[in-house]
């Protein structure tokens, strides 16, 4: 009994949701979609796949694309949305571990702290403009505290020169 080949079932999946896509033409548009997505290196789905995996990559994330019809839906499956959203939660991570803050799970909490910056039930359905505010607000946040770290080690540098400054004084005069 011949197996079927599950390497592919992601593509297939997408071509039936792929808006005027007709079952008797599916293996004409996939020819039509490997060519396009290859640059006319290959009609061959598999050996798309295996040799040039990036073009099959950007095929299946322009399929997703293509299928998704509500912006809200878009949002979610935005591989650049989805980069906002890690860099967000990374620079909340950054910032709950300077200030010391203890938490179980503090990617939780990074979404949690992320959800109520941007006023929104939900971190998947919050706009990546928005993502972008929350992430420059927490990187200068974190510079910030940096600064005040430099400038409060500065400080007791200076004092602690003084002090010492001071005991010399008084060793000379005993």
């Amino acid at each position: 009994m011949k197996t079927a080949n599950k390497t592919h079932g992601r593509f297939f999946a997408l071509l039936k949701q792929t808006p005027g896509y007709v079952s008797k033409y599916r293996e004409q548009m996939k020819i039509a979609l490997v060519e396009h997505f290859s640059d006319g290196k290959t009609s061959s789905l598999t050996e798309m796949y295996e040799k040039y995996p990036d073009a099959y990559e950007r095929m299946i994330y322009n399929m997703k694309k293509e299928r998704l019809v509500s912006p809200q839906s878009k949002r979610v499956y935005d591989p650049e949305a989805d980069i906002w959203r890690k860099r967000v939660i990374a620079a909340i991570c950054k910032w709950v571990d300077r200030n010391g803050i203890k938490t179980n799970d503090k990617v939780s909490y990074a979404i949690s702290l992320a959800c109520r910056a941007a006023n929104c039930s939900s971190f998947n359905r919050i706009p990546q403009v928005r993502l972008a505010e929350i992430y420059n607000a927490f990187i200068k946040k974190n510079s910030t505290a940096v600064e005040c770290n430099v400038q409060q080690e500065i400080e007791l540098l200076l004092d602690l020169e003084k002090a010492v400054q001071e005991i010399k004084d008084s060793l000379k005069q005993i």
